[in-house]
């Protein structure tokens, strides 16, 4: 029985929310329950078909929708938390630490599922990205001191639209056609995502703006700042919608708490209903076939890629030798690498040249490394004593929370 578009857009919500909302009753990391919610309604069961619902909108609307997310995410970065050391480590992380990543995930690809380079590199370019809303909840439970913390959550950020670009660049070098560059990419990102911000701090500093209608116009700001830079080109939104929120966060004109109220509200639907649409995508047949090889992926990337490229991007920072190992066992994927395959996939198809190992396999290192790094990070992070004393709260996305309740991403 598939549902028709109000049924099934009420059933996305639901699951969305409601996975969300056990999986923090039970402690389990509710991206998995997500991804079992999904499986179970889509292929399944057959009751949720997502693209008879929304038909060829379906993928920019799930773009979007990321944007979205990366917006919220990045309202939480107030750069004042890179202090103490954390700058440096980041920026390893995003930069020297994402080319190793990428390297050494399309080696893995290309040597565990027989790919060629260039599919192979479209693999690596997606799992350079990280999963900010599985590691948000993860420092929430793990509570680590600083810097170790602003580290993850401000890599978990910023390294997304990189990774984005880097795969589009990727997926076109496969296909032979003209690859984006990352620079142009990023800086038609930033630029539209500081315009945008610019203007909206403009237009609530001048007082034409009622409090109640700023977090409705600063969404359509940023959506208006994402389609700009998609125009120019493909991926640059998600630097546009991060840019924005990055530059919110740290200014000092005007306050931005009921903005972080919409974070708070909105986020957890967007994540929530992307997990359940996406995973209702995916064949169960491939995901089972390709299993084996997707276990063997996320060990190398887990126990051989990722801590190289720790290695490499935090020498000589200030992370201790515990931390930097901390860093190493946490590169959790999630909404961002999901809906980067699934995008990337149709490419491929309309191209007429299918790429049936994308989507099992990217999904496969998303569900399996949720639950390797959500089971495991907490007492790791206690075996190698990284964790803060328990008076130091940490709010649910692993912001540290000062006085009278707020966090330093609130203030």
């Amino acid at each position: 029985m598939e549902l028709a578009f109000t049924g099934g857009v009420a059933l996305i919500v639901l699951l969305g929310v409601g996975g969300q909302v056990l999986g923090r009753a039970v402690g389990v990391p509710s991206i998995i329950l997500l991804l079992v919610l999904g499986l179970l309604v889509g292929p399944v069961l057959g009751w949720l078909d997502p693209e008879a619902i929304l038909g060829d909108n379906l993928f920019p609307l799930v773009t979007m929708a990321v944007s979205l997310l990366l917006f919220e995410e990045s309202l939480k970065l107030d750069l004042s938390r890179l202090g103490g050391g954390a700058r440096r480590p980041v920026i390893g992380l995003v930069t020297v630490g994402a080319l190793v990543t990428g390297v050494g995930g399309a080696l893995a690809a290309w040597a565990v599922l027989d790919l060629s380079p260039a599919r192979a590199a479209v693999i690596g370019a997606i799992v350079i990205v990280s999963g900010p809303t599985v590691v948000g909840p993860l420092l929430a439970i793990i509570r680590p001191r600083q810097p170790l913390e602003s580290v993850l959550a401000f890599e978990g950020i910023f390294i997304d639209p990189i990774g984005a670009t880097v795969a589009v660049a990727a997926v076109n070098v496969a296909l032979h056609a003209n690859p984006p560059l990352l620079g142009p990419t990023g800086a038609t990102g930033v630029t539209a995502g500081l315009v945008g911000a610019v203007l909206y701090l403009l237009a609530v500093r001048s007082g034409w703006v009622p409090a109640p209608m700023q977090v409705p116009l600063a969404v359509a700001v940023a959506l208006v700042a994402f389609a700009g830079a998609e125009a120019a080109f493909d991926e640059a939104g998600l630097f546009a919608t991060t840019a924005m929120g990055v530059t919110l966060a740290n200014q000092k004109v005007v306050r931005i708490d009921a903005l972080h109220e919409f974070g708070s509200h909105v986020g957890l639907l967007i994540v929530g209903s992307l997990f359940i649409v996406l995973s209702a995508l995916v064949d169960l047949d491939a995901l089972a076939h390709y299993l084996p090889a997707t276990l063997l992926v996320v060990a190398l990337l887990a126990l051989v890629v990722r801590p190289m490229a720790t290695w490499v991007a935090t020498t000589r920072s200030v992370l201790t030798g515990r931390e930097r190992a901390m860093v190493a066992w946490m590169a959790p994927r999630g909404i961002v690498a999901a809906s980067t395959a699934s995008v990337l996939s149709i490419r491929f198809e309309h191209s007429g040249q299918p790429f049936p190992e994308l989507v099992p396999v990217v999904f496969g290192v998303v569900l399996v490394t949720a639950v390797l790094y959500g089971l495991t990070g907490p007492p790791v992070a206690s075996a190698l004593g990284v964790r803060g004393p328990e008076e130091v709260a940490l709010d649910d996305e692993g912001a540290p929370v000062i006085d009278g309740g707020s966090s330093v991403a609130d203030s």
